[in-house]
């Protein structure tokens, strides 16, 4: 896996934050599901959950950025 850019950490940045409708620093389920509807339009609810409670290493019910970071890396980086 290439290293990011700080351009490019700013630009995964600003769509976390589009989606952290609350502003406490972490994607909650319903949040991070709106991004995978968005991400993965014909997906289950059931599928986005599960991603959720992948994405969510630390159990903490929520997807901080760099849980998000990590997972942005794995799946939408080109290599």
């Amino acid at each position: 896996m290439s290293e990011l850019s700080k351009e490019e950490i700013a630009e995964i940045r600003d769509h976390f934050e589009f989606f952290d409708r609350n502003h406490n620093d972490k994607l909650e389920e319903r949040e991070f599901i709106k991004l995978f509807n968005i991400l993965a339009p014909g997906a289950s609810r059931e599928m986005a959950i599960r991603g959720f409670e992948t994405i969510d290493v630390d159990g903490s019910g929520g997807i901080d950025f760099d849980e998000f970071l990590d997972w942005w890396q794995m799946n939408w980086t080109v290599f």
